[in-house]
C-alpha cells in the first residue's frame, strides 16, 4: 500500500504546478489584454481631446467673427440712421385718402 500512495503523492504537486502554471498564463493574458484595452481607450480619449479643442479653437474663431459682424452691423445702423431720418409728413399731404386706405410715411434722405 504504501507503494501505491508514493506515486500518488508525487502526481500531486505535478497537479498543483500545472494549476498553478495554466492559472499564471491566464492571469498574464487578462493582464495583456486589459493593458491593451486601456491603450485603446487612451488613444481614444487622446483623439477625443484633440477634437475638443479643435472645436474650442474653431468656437473662438467664429466668436470673434460674431463680435466683428455686430461691430460692423451697430456701425452701418448708425450711418444709416443718420442719412434716413424719419419724417413727418407736410401738412397738406394727408395720410389717409379717400377711400379710407393708408398712403404711407414720407421718408427723408439727407445728402
Amino acid at each position: 500500500m504504501a507503494l501505491v500512495i508514493a506515486p500518488l503523492a508525487a502526481a500531486r504537486p505535478s497537479y498543483q504546478l500545472q494549476s498553478a502554471q495554466r492559472e499564471a498564463r491566464q492571469a498574464e493574458q487578462t493582464a495583456q489584454n486589459l493593458r491593451r484595452q486601456a491603450d485603446e481607450a487612451q488613444r481614444s480619449a487622446d483623439q477625443e481631446q484633440d477634437r475638443a479643442d479643435g472645436l474650442q479653437a474653431r468656437a473662438s474663431d467664429a466668436s470673434a467673427r460674431w463680435d466683428s459682424a455686430r461691430s460692423a452691423l451697430n456701425t452701418a445702423q448708425a450711418r444709416a440712421n443718420e442719412v434716413v431720418g424719419l419724417r413727418t409728413a407736410p401738412a397738406q399731404v394727408p395720410f389717409m385718402n379717400t377711400s379710407g386706405q393708408a398712403t404711407g410715411v414720407l421718408l427723408s434722405v439727407l445728402a
